[in-house]
């Protein structure tokens, strides 16, 4: 850990940013309430996985090429009903479109995703891995940070942009030191930063299921949570209803209202096509990632000792002490 201490010292006044930091606590909160702010993949008794931003753009393009092949597939349907021919050109197009669909979905699904950021309740840990290195970092000790700024563009305008950072180190390697983001970080302020590592503390310190304040639940409500989640942040929908609002509210002319749902409803088969790739991806991914030493840390009756207790065994920490089972204590 004291090559993770020594690395945010060094950041914090090479960048002259000591007093401009918001540093967060493990042990401190950081909002009046947590908040699923970055989209949580799995969240089990033992483990929490956060997306690290990295894949937003997955399934994009199989939602371009499917929504192509679906309205070219419309648009020449009425040559069907003329002629054979005409029949047989539009349904080999069509299976040319979908074929090209295919493949672009299997490439998107099987192409090697960017591992989630774990929370490991049972060792309190952090791991990220980045195809064969591993990086981690005891949970008790977590070197986390945010800072926010606000850029003008002449093209974006007013943008808010706060980054919320976590250290690891690498696995067998304490001097190879990273800063990961959470999450992205255009239009995030601090006050929701801060409410998404509410989130990620209380599972830790609190979990693994609690309600809205951060109070702990006997049961799991991680189906409620999921629910409430997706259908806020669904993107294959039309948000008529939003749309009326913001026309009652002055906010938007009745003009733009309906440009703005039929361009809407025109997207919904791109952005379906897309969450449903990503869905896939994920799942996909979260068979084939994580190095053994990980995996078997993450069952119910796993290992104790943390990665933190293997590199002090091997002596890769100076001055450190290896308390294996004493120093992770189980989970609340």
């Amino acid at each position: 850990m004291q090559s993770i201490k020594t690395y945010f010292a060094d950041l914090s006044q090479r960048l002259g940013l000591a007093d401009e930091l918001i540093v967060l606590s493990p042990k401190r909160r950081a909002a009046k309430q947590p908040m699923q702010l970055g989209e949580v993949q799995d969240q089990t008794e033992h483990y929490l996985d956060l997306s690290s931003g990295a894949e937003e753009g997955k399934g994009i393009f199989t939602g371009v090429w499917g929504m192509g092949a679906i309205y070219m597939f419309l648009i020449m349907s009425p040559v069907i009903f003329q002629d054979w021919e005409g029949a047989l050109y539009v349904f080999t197009t069509a299976a040319i479109m979908f074929g090209i669909t295919s493949v672009v979905f299997l490439l998107e699904v099987f192409w090697p995703s960017s591992s989630p950021i774990r929370f490991n309740r049972r060792t309190r840990e952090v791991y990220f891995q980045d195809k064969d290195k591993l990086y981690h970092a005891p949970w008790d000790e977590a070197v986390a940070w945010m800072q926010e700024s606000r850029t003008v563009t002449q093209y974006t305008g007013a943008m808010a942009e706060t980054p919320l950072q976590l250290l690891l180190q690498r696995y067998g390697h304490a001097e190879e030191v990273i800063a990961l983001r959470l999450n992205l970080p255009m239009g995030r302020t601090a006050e929701t930063q801060g409410m998404l590592w509410e989130y990620l503390r209380c599972y830790m310190e609190e979990g693994p299921w609690f309600d809205e304040q951060g109070n702990p639940l006997s049961a799991s409500n991680r189906k409620e949570v999921l629910e409430k989640y997706r259908k806020k942040h669904k993107t294959a929908k039309v948000n008529l209803q939003l749309n009326r609002d913001l026309v009652q509210q002055n906010i938007m002319p009745r003009g733009r209202m309906w440009a703005t749902t039929v361009f809407e409803v025109f997207m919904l088969p791109l952005f379906y096509i897309r969450d449903l790739t990503a869905k896939y991806a994920r799942q996909r991914a979260a068979s084939n990632q994580w190095h053994p030493l990980v995996k078997e840390r993450c069952r119910p009756d796993g290992p104790t000792t943390r990665l933190y207790d293997l590199e002090v065994a091997e002596g890769l920490h100076e001055g450190a002490e290896m308390s294996a089972a004493e120093q992770a204590p189980a989970p609340r």
